[in-house]
């Protein structure tokens, strides 16, 4: 007897191949039965004609927190993994015991850099003492034994740009003891990009740590056509031995915080020294003009283009930095557009509070890595927050939107391929070969979609939608969404 059996159905198993018709059956949490017909009763039949069967998606690259995460669930995502960009909780040992049951789907933990620097040496802009250092490495390889299934960076951001690459490899080290890999948010994904992504091989060679590259992108307008360049070296690094991946969201724009805008000078000690700094003339003037330059480089000085999310004050949500800049009697050009950013950061200092979707990228760019063998497709998204009222689509529609829009309208790849990169290949770079493929004996996370409707259905405009097209989720063998509805 079965405890569920998926009928009538295509398969894609998630390595690659192509697709043939079969069914599966799941008893006690696995997939114990992978055949053209599966024989014998179940306590439950679902019928998948005209559907695609398929292991649940995982995703790579998240920063959510335990709970239903409904909006990862509604995208066939049985499996992410948080702690990314270098932002963990330090004692991942009291996360885990948090998790269970708490949880809609499997979530793995990363141990992040800029926690465990921040924990330790508080937001300083200078190298470690060898005590902080060996603290460092202390909570590193706790984590490592914990469970954590990598060590992660977010190097453009504070106080990880502060770090040294030596001081990554030292961290980097205690991480590969235990296994796992090293994954980065890179130090720049502009003009610096080679030199990034240079720095984050060098780092995977001197640590013995696979690597893998979030979110790859080309980032600033100055900056585009670029992403051939960036492939051709990484696949030079492949040839010479490294284990080296990326993932991709399948969208030009990101999402972060509007101190993404900030040089890291001026955001070193938190909130009351930027206060300061924003308050003293002559830092104030330098910081303008740092500022002005970022919005000339990346944004060819136009403030439509940077559309904030989320903030205390609903009033600002929705609106460009063009707009709160033409509110404030000033023009859409950079000058004006910095002294803009300089007055929300006074009123709210802090790091978290404002959210901004960054159109920066391009449509070339993304399709070039998107097709890339080794590029698998992520979210870069979190757990709903109260008050990110317009947040990135990408939290509601990226699994969707690689399948509907780019593989199937677009065709810049196959349904399977595309399964593959969601599925398969990202099962691969967890070092997991339980999960990922639709086998016997794997952990029943199995996803239902329909390959001619399913389609991401959130917009910029209008985020918060659910998708289209994907009817059933299984994950470790409990039916978890039925037709858009959480069980």
């Amino acid at each position: 007897m079965y405890d569920i059996k998926v009928v009538n159905g295509t398969i894609l198993s998630g390595d690659g191949s192509l697709e043939r018709a079969g069914e599966c059956g799941v008893r006690d949490g696995r997939i114990t039965k992978v055949s053209p017909t599966v024989s014998g009763a179940a306590q439950t039949v679902l019928d998948a004609k005209g559907h695609i069967v398929c292991p649940g998606f995982i995703d790579l690259h998240t920063h959510c927190e335990a709970g239903i995460n409904e909006n990862y669930l509604q995208s066939g995502v049985t499996l992410a993994v948080s702690g990314n960009c270098g932002f963990s909780e330090p004692d991942l040992a009291h996360v885990a015991a948090g998790i269970a049951g708490a949880t809609g789907f499997n979530l793995a933990l990363l141990i992040g850099h800029n926690t465990v620097r921040m924990h330790v040496m508080g937001n300083v802009d200078r190298e470690p003492a060898a005590a902080e250092m060996q603290a460092m490495q202390c909570i590193v390889e706790k984590a490592m034994q914990d469970g954590a299934v990598g060590f992660s960076t977010g190097l453009t951001y504070v106080p990880g740009n502060y770090a040294t690459t030596d001081e990554i490899v030292k961290l980097a080290v205690k991480a590969a003891a235990y296994g796992g890999y090293y994954t980065s948010h890179m130090r720049d994904e502009g003009d610096g990009l080679m030199d990034s992504i240079r720095e984050s091989a060098e780092i995977g060679k001197s640590s013995g740590l696979p690597v893998h590259l979030s979110h790859l992108k080309v980032r600033g307008s100055k900056h585009w056509g670029r992403a051939g360049e960036a492939l051709d070296l990484l696949d030079e690094y492949r040839a010479q031995g490294l284990d080296i991946t990326q993932d991709q969201y399948p969208y030009t724009a990101s999402c972060g915080r509007i101190y993404l805008l900030f040089p890291a000078w001026a955001q070193e000690g938190g909130r009351d020294e930027m206060l300061a700094r924003l308050a003293a003339p002559q830092s104030r003037k330098r910081l303008k003009q740092e500022v002005t330059q970022h919005l000339d480089d990346f944004y060819d000085g136009d403030g439509d283009r940077i559309v904030i999310s989320g903030a205390p004050d609903p009033n600002l949500v929705g609106l460009s930095l063009a707009d709160h800049a033409r509110n404030a009697g000033r023009a859409n050009q950079a000058g004006d557009l910095a002294e803009t950013v300089l007055e929300i950061a006074t009123c709210f200092p802090e790091q978290t509070q404002v959210y901004c979707v960054f159109h920066a990228m391009c449509e070339d760019d993304l399709a070039l890595i998107m097709q890339h063998p080794q590029t698998c497709i992520a979210s870069d998204a979190w757990s709903p927050k109260p008050t990110e009222l317009r947040p990135h689509p990408r939290m509601f529609g990226t699994f969707p939107r690689a399948l509907g829009h780019y593989a199937r309208e677009k065709q810049l790849l196959s349904i399977p391929t595309a399964v593959h990169r969601m599925t398969g290949l990202p099962a691969r770079r967890l070092g997991l070969t339980d999960r990922g493929l639709l086998q016997e004996g794997a952990w029943a996370d199995i996803t239902v979609f329909d390959p001619e409707t399913v389609i991401d259905r959130a917009t910029y405009e209008k985020p918060k939608q659910y998708p289209s097209g994907i009817d059933y989720v299984l994950v470790n063998g409990q039916i978890v969404m039925v037709n858009g509805s959480h069980t």
